[in-house]
């Protein structure tokens, strides 16, 4: 990933560019490439410890200022509600992303270069700054600017104060607001000066809904007079470090290098530079403690842990990515979650470690995940025993024949799962506006049941012999219900949902029906039915950067997510365009047109150009369904990246 001036040459080109460096400890540090923080969640310290369930932003960014010949060049870059002050961006030369973000500012011929990144394992953040040429010295100001506070909110005007300590020369202790942090150097003395740093605004979060100023906490500034060549390393952590030079300079060294040994270790061959940039993204959204209770984030910034999010993004970022051990540990991790709860699959953990029950396909996303896992190690040296996967794969499949009031679905004489209420969050289009169901669905779910077939022949696969027959009987039943329930003549596709208790067979045209042609197992099992729910989805459905939710000539059909929260919320479900979903469109196509790989490209060869915007390297969550498709949710999206990862690995990758 290469920025050059052209692409970071205004306020806004800088700004609508996000880096993102993580631990895999949980801890990350998340920005813009010009420095001026647009979101709460921005932060070079962003830590969630192993006990909590959120993350917190504790030392927000450095103030940066360059003196040389009684003159003061500041780098940095703020925004404030009618000011952008300083205007740093302007001496920003480059941006690189790999192995790590560094950027090159130039002012006359002084070039100084700054680095991130974090350490695979320790809770720290390091900032190098190289000055890479000058004619004399020059004097380089740090500024550390502290949030302490969670990352959805802001700083209130709460008299909690923060308390600087200098433990030694190089070394900062700060306390407030019920946070601890730390900031040392390799070099320079701090210099105690406390100063307030008042109404920085998050243009990201400017809406009516939500808090977008803030006010940070600086306890003082390291001056440093510095040469040609020389260097300053500023760690930022949770504990006290005491690193030598030789540490860190070992500790940039391992860091170059894992980036190196992730491109190794994929299953990918990655052969464009995209492709790496998007593999590279991926380890972001991964927890890699062994005892962690959130092994894959749903993306940036919302880092949630879900259920349906981990199962459907499990394949592309860990088994496409080559790491089978991330992905067995996941399942292990959700297995023990549905034992405990009579193999009822949770949507989430609650802040008090409740289970909480949403997605009535939950258990069955866990099926699909399980299955390509499985599938993925089958001619592999992995020597994890399978039996506690296989094993729950089939108790999962025989709590839904029995039916799961829990989760409001009742399995159906005809082989088919229903779903007895609409006002709760049993399925992925769910959500509430002013009491108004943002889409009623209820009954026969179109993907609920593609997936119900697929798990059942999934569970098949896996029986022993004197159960097979159960789950044979159980999916032929279901196949040919499905086929006769679901089939719409009228559209050329299938119903989203049916009801039976009165008789509503709903046309609107919605990508769930591509499910039922994309899952390893189809319940169509009618070649000619199954291209024309694919051409319906793409001439109905298809934009650039996904499906969209919800045909365009729909009455409700709303293409741009704008205007109030309420309007917004509305849209995501009708008419928004999921890149996830995309990824099974890719899919299916291909597996109708073997021989197109050709097509498959095309359709991914848009995400060239979007990685090097947003979350740089990253595939957002939605984008608009109409122009000019901006991109929308996560910048950087579990189940988008995800997806498009699998999609190159098991589809567009290179013949056996």
């Amino acid at each position: 990933m290469y920025l050059g001036k052209a692409d970071v040459n205004t306020y806004d080109k800088g700004a609508g560019r996000e880096f993102l460096v993580s631990n895999g400890l949980g801890s990350y540090g998340f920005s813009t490439v010009i420095g001026a923080n647009t979101r709460r969640e921005h932060g070079l310290l962003v830590t969630r410890p192993k006990e909590e369930t959120q993350h917190s932003v504790l030392i927000s960014k450095i103030e940066e200022t360059i003196s040389y010949q009684n003159k003061k060049y500041q780098l940095s870059t703020n925004r404030y509600k009618d000011l952008v002050y300083p205007d740093g961006y302007r001496y920003l030369q480059e941006y690189q992303g790999n192995p790590f973000p560094s950027m090159l500012f130039i002012i006359h011929s002084i070039l100084l270069k700054k680095s991130i990144f974090m350490p695979h394992g320790k809770a720290c953040t390091v900032l190098k700054y190289e000055l890479l040429a000058s004619p004399d010295k020059v004097k380089l100001d740090l500024r550390p600017l502290f949030a302490h506070r969670l990352n959805n909110e802001v700083s209130g005007d709460d008299k909690n104060k923060f308390i600087a300590t200098n433990l030694n020369a190089t070394s900062l202790a700060v306390e407030g607001r019920g946070l601890k942090s730390f900031c040392s150097v390799s070099s320079g003395e701090w210099s105690i000066k406390p100063l307030w740093f008042e109404n920085i605004f998050y243009k990201q979060d400017d809406n009516v809904d939500s808090l977008s100023v803030d006010k940070l906490w600086s306890p003082g500034s390291l001056v440093k007079e510095i040469s040609e060549g020389d260097v300053i390393y500023v760690v930022l952590s949770t504990e006290p470090s005491s690193y030598s030079m030789e540490d860190l300079i070992a500790m940039e060294k391992e860091t170059a290098d894992r980036f190196e040994n992730i491109l190794e270790q994929a299953n990918l061959p990655a052969l464009s530079s995209a492709e790496q940039d998007m593999i590279f993204a991926s380890y972001h959204l991964v927890d890699d403690r062994l005892d962690s209770t959130s092994s894959i984030y749903s993306g940036y910034p919302s880092v949630k842990t879900r259920a349906r999010d981990t199962f459907i993004s499990l394949p592309g970022l860990t088994l496409a990515t080559g790491r089978e051990s991330v992905a067995v540990r996941t399942l292990n991790l959700w297995i023990e979650r549905a034992r405990d709860n009579d193999w009822i699959m949770p949507e989430f953990i609650s802040l008090d470690g409740k289970p909480i029950f949403e997605g009535m396909d939950d258990g069955l996303w866990f099926v699909y995940a399980a299955d390509k896992y499985l599938t993925h190690i089958k001619d592999t040296k992995n020597t994890e025993p399978v039996e506690p996967v296989t094993d729950a794969v089939k108790s999962i499949v025989d709590k839904y024949l029995c039916g799961i009031p829990e989760l409001d679905t009742v399995y159906s004489e005809n082989g088919l799962l229903c779903l007895k209420k609409t006002d709760s969050p049993r399925q992925w289009m769910h959500g509430v506006i002013n009491g108004e169901e943002i889409v009623t669905r209820t009954g026969y779910l179109v993907e609920v049941n593609a997936l119900w077939f697929n798990a059942l022949k999934v569970a098949e696969k896996y029986a022993d012999e004197s159960q097979k027959e159960k789950y044979a009987s159980a999916a032929k039943l279901c196949a040919k219900t499905f086929k006769d329930v679901f089939w719409c003549s009228e559209i050329n596709g299938l119903y989203d949902f049916v009801d039976p208790e009165v008789q509503k067979q709903d046309t609107s045209i919605r990508p769930n029906q591509i499910l039922a042609i994309s899952l390893p197992y189809s319940p169509l099992n009618d070649k000619e039915l199954s291209i024309k729910v694919l051409r319906l989805c793409w001439d109905e459905l298809y934009t650039t950067y996904g499906l969209r939710t919800l045909a365009p000539h729909h009455d409700k059909f709303k293409g741009r997510s704008e205007g109030r929260l309420d309007q917004r919320q509305k849209a995501r479900f009708r008419g928004m365009a999921w890149t996830w979903l995309l990824g099974h469109f890719i899919t299916a196509y291909l597996k109708y047109n073997p021989s197109r790989k050709d097509l498959g490209w095309i359709f991914m060869r848009p995400f060239n150009s979007h990685i090097r915007h947003g979350c740089l390297g990253g595939v957002a969550e939605f984008f608009d369904g109409i122009m000019p498709y901006r991109p929308q949710g996560d910048v950087l999206s579990a189940n988008a990246l995800g997806e498009l990862l699998r999609v190159l690995y098991e589809d567009l990758g290179p013949e056996d």
